[in-house]
């Protein structure tokens, strides 16, 4: 545990300090100081071992050579020639990662103020355990991201060609294609405050009736697993664990009461934020965010491969923390300042207790390769 929570910290510290030298000297992407803590974040987690859930089924893959991509063309490709050239499966993972993280902060490489904050809330709001858990969804996702300035900027070829490139990581990407005749004449669908409390209680109270409508949707639930590509026994393991998440959801814990606190708080703010901001490219975020938000309340945190075409959305829950503290740090209100700092300390704090009260059969705590004996052949 003492060993995690200081890799962790210390990746966090230094990749926030150079992030923020970037910022403060209004340096480039391709600056040393963004470039060199990428480099750092795919080297450390290069190094990992058991963290996320599917980590040793993608080690054992990679050394007996199996097939893990289930017919995605580049990660296939990825791993093949990675095996072929004879990489350390460190040198793999830091490939894997490296992607991850740099289609991530490309994406908003015309923002660079935001970086110090963004990979603040990647760490503590738990997206980077997603990310190295659900890997090749992960890469399909940070590849869509850069993808969605091709939205902004109406260039329909260049957003389907990265599309394709993320279906390529994971076919569940293709649901992505959908967005761009909803995006591109940049309206904003989620203006009315109103409205978006009352859709997010609805989303609320639709997870609360959802267990007991369920089972009169099986044979559909079964149809849609199929077209995420997963085999027969794929789809009744999924299902089983749809059915169990509900009675296991951990979604009554103070910290989720926390964080729905503050997303409401983030929809009353919505207004002043898409004003401050003032960009085609804010509110398509933000559309993504409210998305992320209603499918993340209607649906479990249990039954990964059943909710995973809407997982593309979550992660803008943290990319839109990133914006709203910013926007509280410009601002002159002691109440704005005041609230900033209690959502800073509040992640923190939840991150750490994560840490603290996790086990080492939870995947969480960070461990390196070589405190384990791998076997290689």
């Amino acid at each position: 545990m003492i060993q995690s929570i200081l890799i962790y910290t210390l990746l966090l510290g230094v990749m926030m300090l150079f992030f923020y030298s970037a910022s403060y000297n209004n340096k480039s992407f391709k600056s040393y100081q963004i470039l060199i803590p990428l480099l750092l974040f795919s080297i450390v987690f290069g190094m990992r071992y058991d963290v996320g859930v599917d980590y040793i089924s993608y080690l054992e893959a990679y050394l007996w050579k199996e097939d893990f991509s289930k017919n995605e063309f580049l990660f296939s490709l990825i791993t093949n020639l990675s095996n072929y050239l004879n990489l350390h499966f460190v040198i793999y993972f830091s490939i894997l990662a490296f992607i991850q993280v740099f289609f991530f902060f490309y994406a908003f490489k015309k923002e660079v103020y935001l970086f110090p904050l963004l990979i603040f809330f990647l760490f503590t709001n738990g997206e980077i355990m997603s990310w190295m858990n659900i890997i090749r969804q992960s890469l399909a996702m940070c590849i869509w991201i850069y993808s969605i300035k091709y939205i902004e900027q109406k260039a329909l070829w260049r957003y389907l060609f990265l599309g394709l490139i993320a279906y390529f990581f994971h076919r569940s990407a293709i649901i992505l294609f959908i967005f761009y005749p909803l995006l591109r004449n940049g309206r904003d669908y989620f203006k009315n405050i109103p409205l978006q409390l009352i859709l997010l209680a609805s989303a609320l109270i639709i997870k609360e009736l959802f267990f007991s409508l369920i089972m009169n949707f099986i044979d559909f639930i079964d149809f849609y697993l199929s077209l995420l590509g997963t085999d027969m026994y794929e789809r009744s393991y999924n299902i089983d664990g749809l059915l169990e998440s509900f009675t296991t959801s951990s979604g009554t814990g103070l910290a989720y009461i926390w964080k729905l606190v503050i997303n409401v708080v983030i929809i009353l703010f919505s207004v002043k934020l898409k004003k401050y901001y003032n960009s085609r490219w804010f509110n398509i975020v933000y559309f993504f965010f409210f998305m992320g938000l209603i499918t993340f309340y209607i649906f479990p945190e249990g039954a990964i491969s059943f909710t995973r075409p809407f997982r593309y959305f979550y992660i803008f829950q943290s990319i839109m923390l990133a914006y709203f503290i910013y926007y509280l740090s410009k601002s002159n209100s002691l109440n704005n300042r005041i609230l900033m700092i209690v959502i800073i300390i509040s992640f923190l704090g939840i991150f750490y207790l994560n840490q603290i009260t996790s086990d080492e059969n939870s995947h969480l705590w960070y461990q390196f390769f070589f405190q384990h004996k791998v076997n290689m052949y």
